[in-house]
């Protein structure tokens, strides 16, 4: 573990999912450190006859990667982990491997910490960001850098999740899924996800897309705080809760040149990553439920689901694989109009977890999901099996296994606890290139186990998956 005794001099450390520094930045926000050097990793197991091969290196945490029409890649950074100097930035990397960074200005430029989706549509870049004041925004920028025009603006988004990836229909229409602000319908002290802005937003709670009867159960946490679903913290009196516009766990659609998106369809914990099967159906990849929180959920898989408009998919009721959660529902489904969950919508499962990240369809119909891998003990501080750092392939009959992952046998383990130097650390997004290659977006190491989880600067990399 020499390699990994070497990065904790640069550790970040860590107290939830959303996280600040105490050390100094200036040298992870160097431009310089970048690398475009080509480096065959076989320590990537690959389907036979193709290899993987590392094309990016010295990433800050980067979340997706997209290209424009004359083939040049951008890489978003920023993720989930905001720190001092490290900004959401887009990253250049030009053909002839010089790499640099698109010039973002203007009044609609990122001034928050995080940024999760990135996509090129019709001479724009395309991506969504925090803002200072705690919403999300979707903004768009020229590939050549400058003035950053707003999209989308003041999308309240305060809690566990976000505003995740981007994805355009062969209309122009913009598609984004929105995340809860919870585990599970409940805000809580002591959650180590929900103390990340707590203090700073106690208001902050989740947000249904219609109205909404409760069964009027209710959790006491460590704190002494008694919450009911959907209010904030300390509240647990109402019995209707009213939709609110935008809601959260949700789909929605942007319409070229709308104002307001229309809402597609909802009940989604956090619906991440987006894509079209051969038929033009949207397809949605969605994390499941932790054991965290004053309502801990237990093996609830992460799933990719078909999209049916106006249908609710059961968050917080209803797992990711649309089966109910456990005997005591918050949701009074008779009277607030709701019937469970079509099971026939559920594509394929993984594994609890597994952190789906990134998603892309092939033309054979088959689907990859990027997974980033689990955070034990923060997600389950119980079981010491692990999910994730991997892709996995789902064939068209709803069949999923993993398809490139580190050499090793039994769970796929991220190259830091292998010791390996250039191998996954936790995928976070996949993309079929220009050149008809697979791509794969490694956000870099994140160690959660041993005490306070940890990040490391420059450990993020992209790498091709190519024929031998």
């Amino acid at each position: 573990m020499k390699r990994l005794s070497l990065l904790l001099l640069l550790l970040l450390t860590l107290t939830g999912c959303s996280y600040l520094g105490q050390i100094a930045w200036q040298a992870a926000d160097q431009a310089g450190r970048y690398s475009a050097k080509q480096v065959a990793v076989p320590e990537i197991a690959v389907p036979a006859g193709y290899r993987a091969v590392r094309v990016v290196n010295g990433l800050n945490f980067p979340s997706a990667f997209t290209w424009d029409g004359d083939g040049t890649l951008y890489i978003l950074e920023s993720h989930t982990v905001p720190a001092p100097m490290l900004k959401p930035k887009i990253v250049r990397v030009r053909r002839d491997g010089r790499i640099d960074r698109v010039a973002l200005s203007g009044a609609g430029a990122p001034n928050g910490d995080t940024a999760i989706g990135l996509t090129y549509h019709v001479g724009w870049l395309y991506f969504s960001h925090e803002q200072k004041d705690a919403t999300f925004s979707i903004s768009r920028v020229r590939p050549a850098g400058g003035t950053v025009e707003t999209v989308l603006a003041g999308v309240t988004v305060t809690g566990d999740h976000d505003i995740n990836h981007l994805l355009f229909d062969a209309q122009g229409n913009l598609y984004f899924g929105v995340g809860s602000a919870t585990n599970s319908g409940i805000v809580a002290t002591g959650d180590p996800v929900n103390e990340k802005w707590l203090k700073k937003h106690p208001e902050a709670h989740d947000r249904p897309c219609y109205d909404i009867q409760l069964t009027g159960k209710t959790f006491t946490d460590p704190g002494g705080k008694t919450t009911g679903a959907f209010q904030p913290i300390g509240q647990s009196a109402a019995k209707l809760v009213r939709a609110e516009s935008p809601c959260t766990s949700a789909i929605y659609r942007l319409k070229p040149g709308a104002a307001k998106p229309d809402l597609i369809a909802w009940g989604f914990r956090n619906p991440v990553a987006l894509g079209f099967d051969a038929n033009g159906g949207l397809l949605v990849g969605m994390q499941g439920a932790d054991v965290r929180s004053s309502r801990p959920i237990a093996n609830d898989p992460d799933s990719v689901l078909r999209v049916r408009e106006g249908a609710w998919y059961g968050w917080p009721d209803f797992g990711a694989s649309l089966q109910p959660i456990g005997s005591d529902p918050l949701i009074d489904l008779a009277a607030s109009g709701l019937a469970a969950p079509d099971r026939t919508l559920l594509v394929a499962a993984t594994k609890p977890h597994a952190a789906i990240s990134g998603m892309t369809v092939l033309s054979d119909g088959s689907i990859l999901v990027a997974e980033m891998g689990d955070f034990k003990p923060m997600t389950d501080p119980d079981d010491k099996s692990h999910a994730g750092f991997q892709v996995e392939r789902i064939d068209p009959a709803g069949t999923i296994a993993p398809v490139y992952r580190n050499r090793g046998a039994g769970d796929a383990l991220p190259a830091s606890t292998l010791d390996l130097r250039n191998a996954f650390e936790r995928p976070v997004d996949v993309r079929l290139g220009p050149d008809g290659n697979l791509y794969v977006l490694d956000f870099g190491a994140f160690i959660t186990l041993g005490g306070p989880p940890k990040a490391f600067p420059k450990t993020g990399k992209l790498f091709r998956i190519e024929k031998e």
